[in-house]
């Protein structure tokens, strides 16, 4: 992403054509973070249009949901960033139809950095996926964020 010049990331608050989290797009995931304590959590049925391989959600869409929740936590924290490096293990597929549990957290502040975890569990609580990620830190609000 390039800064416009003169423009802030704050501009863009209230940005509704993401494809994460944004309700005005219509092929987006549409998701709702809320905040608890530290973390961010969310929750999200896919539908017979996230698959890859018929009966399994698209790998890409499990990254999708990850790499959206760790940009939350550095969001609330009044942090503007970009993902830097994700690493995601897979643990058992998804499935249309199933709700996922997806929750995220900052690890590790660090200059320009952060290290933020995310996971997504079905609600019997069995793992799909888990991701490590380093944020760049594009810009930092003058006060902390919703």
């Amino acid at each position: 992403m390039t800064k416009q010049k003169g423009r802030s990331l704050r501009d863009f608050d209230g940005f509704t054509n993401c494809y994460g989290c944004g309700v005005d797009n219509p092929i987006g995931l549409k998701l709702k973070f809320q905040r608890d304590g530290d973390t961010a959590r969310a929750e999200f049925i896919p539908s017979e249009n996230h698959q890859g391989w018929p009966g399994y959600i698209h790998g890409g869409i499990i990254n999708a949901l990850l790499d959206e929740a760790m940009a939350y936590p550095a969001y609330y924290g009044g942090y503007y960033c970009v993902t830097a490096k994700m690493e995601t293990r897979f643990k058992k597929a998804a499935s249309p139809g199933q709700r996922l549990l997806i929750s995220s957290r900052i690890s590790e502040v660090k200059d320009k950095l952060l290290d933020v975890e995310a996971e997504i569990k079905l609600e019997d609580g069995t793992v799909i996926a888990q991701a490590k990620a380093t944020m760049y830190i594009m810009e930092k609000a003058e006060r902390g964020t919703k």
